[in-house]
């Protein structure tokens, strides 16, 4: 932007002296009554291109054109120099003629964007530059006089001799077969102009369509009037219509201009209606399906499409890979980004691609749509695996339930039972009997087993140890019980919050008892417990067989651990593999509400 701002600077100071030298030389150099009519022609064919070139160049999609405009203003004050009756000020005019011709050819060629794009149209701009390089200009050398009548020319048949000629006398050749050859190449040209001018308009979209054809009409009229001036010009000489057709093909730079200034007023009433109508659509949100036709409609592009990133390249809402657009297609791409990461991308008018409005706009709109199509369907995966996440929890308090009932039912209820039945035999015998002492002993020990079995059962349940002394201990206790040989290494320093230890203890006890299930005989187990970097990390690895997790379905005991480690915002890892047992790793973020004293 602040590039632009010295560029409007320096283009402003120097219309402004452009304004100033084109009412100063005609007052300086002319000498006829027409003075005035003169400098009011002037400054129209000066002024208008200038400013309209201005307003242009503050626009990035017409930037670049904006400022030729401005050049080709400036270097039509050169060619008004064909009005003076100096030789060499009129000498100078008719050969900025030439040059201004071939300028107003590449001018044409490159609009909108002030670029030659397409290879047909850089091959026409070389074509023009060339038949002005080889035919015009070194005649400039050898003729005595130039052409009559011709635009910016008052003259007619007493104008001032050529101030750069270098020869003696002009050859002959010129007049006889020179000028004629260039004429006829010029209208010839012209003609392969008007056609290109005429399928750029028909191939144009829409939009293109709205800027393009004031200016491209503008421009073929101006070849077809300077096409036919030049014929006539060749045909009949003397015709009374030349002057005034001569002085319309002067004033083609202003009307060029003026047309170019509808084709701006209509692209910026377009964009405007456009953007009105994307922000009615925007008051409901936008479904991803919605999204391509809410731009389409807004933007009057039924070719716009909304793709997005996969492995390989870009595909539709449907999977269909989509391929990027190729230069000259009149197609272009726009990613759509939200911070760093790419959510799609818009397919859509070349025309487009340098107008900020549409680009930021549909950029993020684009963007809403699809971050919260992304978020909602986050929300649903989130939510689904909470649902999942809680129907296991219930499933696994039922069958908790249902185990703590069979170990009382199999368990310490039947010793119960059969202490109940065995207490009547006793109080049946003689109490001074040697077998009531032996009854007593035998039921003695099944009192011990049934007080073990109680024990056994609380401690599956919930072990006291744990909610007294910690996680160290309590692992030390399962440790000691469990099938596997199994060792501990756990600090028993800090304590923590209860749902904490619960996570960590029940998660060891949960991977011990995988590991008796699929380690194999022979297996051992080691668990560590560690406080590291504000963080619980406990990991219990076996040197069983191994398993490949990708081959088997996954353990209801895995799941467990998940969920439980889940619950307190932590994160499980495994490693396993055929031969290599399996080690299970998590890590329990700490803050100060989740830490107690021991």
């Amino acid at each position: 932007m602040r590039s632009l701002r010295r560029e409007l600077i320096v283009g402003i100071g120097a219309a402004v002296a452009i304004g100033a030298v084109s009412v100063l030389v005609p007052v300086s150099a002319a000498s006829s009554t027409t003075v005035a009519l003169e400098t009011a022609a002037r400054a129209v064919a000066v002024g208008i291109p200038v400013a309209v070139g201005l307003v242009a160049w503050r626009r990035p999609p017409f930037a670049r054109f904006g400022r030729l405009l401005v050049i080709t203003g400036a270097a039509v004050l050169a060619v008004t120099l064909s009005l003076s009756d100096g030789s060499l000020a009129y000498s100078t005019g008719r050969v900025a003629g030439w040059v201004v011709l071939a300028g107003l050819f590449c001018l044409m060629l490159s609009f909108p964007s002030g670029r030659l794009v397409e290879g047909v149209d850089r091959a026409l701009a070389a074509a023009a530059v060339l038949l002005v390089a080889l035919f015009y200009a070194p005649t400039a050398l050898l003729v005595e006089t130039y052409p009559t009548p011709a635009p910016w020319v008052t003259c007619a048949s007493e104008c001032p001799g050529n101030a750069f000629m270098v020869i003696a006398h002009e050859p002959s050749v010129i007049a006889q077969f020179g000028n004629p050859v260039r004429e006829l190449l010029t209208i010839g040209f012209l003609a392969v102009v008007i056609g290109r001018l005429g399928h750029r308009i028909r191939a144009a979209t829409r939009l293109g369509r709205r800027t393009l054809t004031p200016v491209l009409v503008a421009a073929m009229a101006w070849a077809l009037a300077l096409g036919a001036g030049l014929a006539v010009r060749r045909a009949w000489p003397g015709s009374a219509l030349m002057d005034g057709a001569f002085w319309l093909i002067a004033l083609t730079v202003p009307a060029m201009a003026v047309a170019f200034l509808i084709g701006l007023t209509r692209w910026w009433v377009y964009v405007g209606a456009s953007l009105r109508r994307l922000a009615a659509r925007l008051r409901t949100p936008l479904a991803p399906d919605e999204l391509r036709g809410a731009l389409a409609d807004a933007f009057e592009d039924p070719s716009l499409e909304v793709v997005y990133r996969r492995a390989g390249g870009w595909v539709d809402g449907d999977g269909q890979a989509v391929a990027t657009p190729a230069p000259g297609s009149g197609r272009c791409l726009t990613v759509v980004g939200d911070a760093d990461r790419t959510v799609g991308a818009l397919i859509y008018d070349a025309a487009l691609q340098y107008e900020r409005a549409f680009s930021d706009a549909a950029a993020s709109c684009a963007a809403v749509a699809l971050e919260g199509h992304r978020l909602a369907a986050g929300t649903d995966l989130l939510l689904r695996e909470v649902h999942e996440s809680r129907a296991r929890i219930a499933a696994g308090a039922d069958n908790e339930r249902r185990r703590i009932e069979r170990d009382i039912h199999e368990g310490a209820q039947q010793r119960l039972l059969s202490l109940r039945i065995r207490l009547g035999l006793v109080a049946g015998l003689d109490p001074d009997a040697a077998a009531r002492t032996v009854a007593l002993r035998e039921l003695a020990n099944e009192l011990e087993a049934a007080i073990a079995d109680v024990r056994s059962l609380a401690r599956g349940t919930y072990p006291y140890v744990l909610t007294e002394r910690g996680v160290a201990a309590a692992l030390a206790i399962a440790a000691a019980d469990a099938p596997v040989p199994t060792t501990v290494v756990a600090e028993a320093g800090r304590r923590y919050a209860a749902e904490i230890e619960n996570a960590v203890y029940f998660c060891c006890v949960e991977a011990m008892h995988n590991a008796a299930k699929h380690a194999g005989p022979g297996a051992t187990v080691h668990i560590t417990v560690a406080e590291r970097d504000d963080s619980v990390r406990f990991d219990v690895h076996d040197d069983g067989a191994g398993v490949d997790l990708g081959a088997v379905p996954v353990d209801a005991g895995l799941t467990n651990i998940r969920d439980r480690i889940a619950a307190v915002r932590g994160r499980v890892t495994i490693e396993c593999a055929p031969g290599h047992g399996t080690r299970l790793s998590a890590t329990v973020p700490l803050d100060p509400t989740t830490q107690r004293r021991a």
